[in-house]
């Protein structure tokens, strides 16, 4: 019982660390890319 628990868990922890990742990278591309844009 407790195994499984901890597999889930580790696979939510996983796919929120993934997530986060995802996020900022978005966020960067975003400052980069398409801020410099918006001002010109």
């Amino acid at each position: 019982m407790y195994e499984e628990l901890s597999e889930i868990y580790e696979a939510v922890l996983e796919d929120e660390r993934r997530r986060k990742y995802l996020k900022d990278i978005s966020d960067w591309l975003v400052e980069e890319y398409f801020e410099p844009y918006q001002a010109s």
